[in-house]
């Protein structure tokens, strides 16, 4: 198949302005990124995409729940659009490109399609999802669950944060920073989806190869443990007396991190804990801490989410425990079509790629539910992410983009 002239449209040096430009809203010391959702900071990052996009003359909308669209016309605006897109909210020490890096793309590659004179028959739509990374409402993947129908809006809209904020409380703010958007319901049909992503792992780096072409992504399970003891004085109480949550608590994340956490392909992870009353002087009365299980196969991963509550009971001594689940999703292949589609965008445009599967979740899990659906990877540098030394080079950035655009291109007129 030939190539479009969309590719050599994508402008490196502009693709990398817009990431230093919206890496500025939210900016850390360290130079990273704390933008978390429904926040002040990610509404100027919403504002300033509505700002690019009414620019380049684009229709800009939010619906319900809050998801941002910025749409490129099509000469049929009655067929389905292709989406693409992903996320501009981060973790409280998140990177520059975690996210953002599929919303910039998508605006990227729609300004390609202009700039070669490209017309495609669907309208061509790049969306930032709201609250992907679920660091201050938990869990994820609000916008694109809500968007699929996985998840009812009222919810959502009732998670709180640490400190007693709804999402519905803060939704307002997110429809303030777009004031001349147009309001529309919350899902709508989808012809295809299609999500540019920094890979997050080492293996695109490590290979030498700028394109991952994605068949899928591994399942999770989220899950909460509370260990209750007592209170005690930390210099009078012998230990044959105390009920030390945190002590059990740690014999247990240790149990669990021995049985689970076996070889590279089960990924277990303790990265939340709650003491209270969180004192020095005073034997722990209770600790909240948080577990993330992955693996690709989803029968192995329900078996390994059965087996928690056994191991924390096993490894009491004189507290009680709890456990739950908050979050669940099975393993997901994409869509062969789409799949191919993107291999033989890189193929055609001479840029090496692989076949890979993600480890991490994504918005475009949910949109898989709906739509054919396929995802691009680029290399991050050592593999890093959800850290502030998150790192991309302009041109793999690129690359990807061009990817992007010649699939965009190939889907919206096939």
């Amino acid at each position: 198949m030939s190539v479009s002239d969309a590719p050599a449209a994508v402008d490196e040096a502009r693709l990398w302005r817009r990431h230093m430009s919206l890496a500025e809203i939210g900016a850390t010391a360290k130079g990273g990124v704390d933008r978390q959702a429904l926040s002040e900071e990610e509404a100027r990052a919403r504002a300033l995409l509505a700002e690019w996009a009414s620019e380049l003359g684009y229709a800009v909308s939010v619906d319900g729940i809050s998801n941002l669209f910025i749409r490129r016309e099509g000469t049929d605006p009655a067929l389905a659009p292709v989406l693409t897109g992903s996320h501009i909210d981060s973790q409280p020490t998140g990177g520059k490109f975690d996210g953002a890096y599929g919303v910039l793309a998508g605006i990227e590659a729609l300004q390609a399609l202009d700039e070669a004179g490209i017309e495609t028959a669907r309208p061509i739509e790049t969306v930032a999802w709201l609250n992907e990374e679920g660091s201050r409402f938990a869990p994820g993947m609000m916008g694109s669950e809500a968007f699929a129908g996985l998840r009812p809006f009222d919810e959502i809209a009732a998670v709180a944060d640490r400190g007693g904020t709804s999402v519905a409380d803060d939704l307002p703010r997110a429809f303030a920073a777009t004031p001349g958007a147009e309001r529309r319901g919350i899902g709508f049909p989808v012809a295809a989806f299609v999500e540019a992503h920094i890979e997050q792992g080492p293996a695109l780096e490590r290979a030498g190869i700028p394109i991952g072409v994605v068949t899928g992504i591994q399942g999770v399970r989220r899950m909460r443990v509370r260990v209750t003891g007592e209170e005690a004085h930390a210099g009078t109480t012998p230990k044959s007396a105390r009920r030390d949550a945190l002590w059990e608590a740690a014999r247990m994340v240790d149990a669990l991190q021995r049985r689970i956490h076996r070889d590279d392909e089960h990924r277990f992870t303790v990265g939340m804990m709650e003491i209270r009353p969180n004192v020095p002087s005073v034997v722990a009365a209770e600790v909240l801490f948080s577990i993330d299980i992955r693996h690709p196969d989803s029968d192995t991963l329900a078996r390994l989410e059965a087996e928690v509550d056994g191991i924390c009971r096993n490894s009491l001594v004189a507290c009680d425990v709890e456990t739950w689940t908050i979050a669940q999703a099975p393993s997901i292949w994409f869509d062969d079509g789409v799949v191919d589609t993107i291999e033989s965008a890189a193929v055609d445009l001479e840029l090496g790629n692989m076949r890979l599967f993600s480890g991490a979740g994504h918005d475009a899990r949910q949109l898989s539910f709906v739509c054919p659906t396929g995802m691009i990877f680029v290399p991050c540098e050592k593999g890093i992410s959800h850290n502030e030394a998150e790192n991309a080079s302009p041109a793999d950035l690129a690359d990807g983009a061009r990817v992007l655009a010649e699939t965009l291109v190939r889907l919206a007129n096939g």
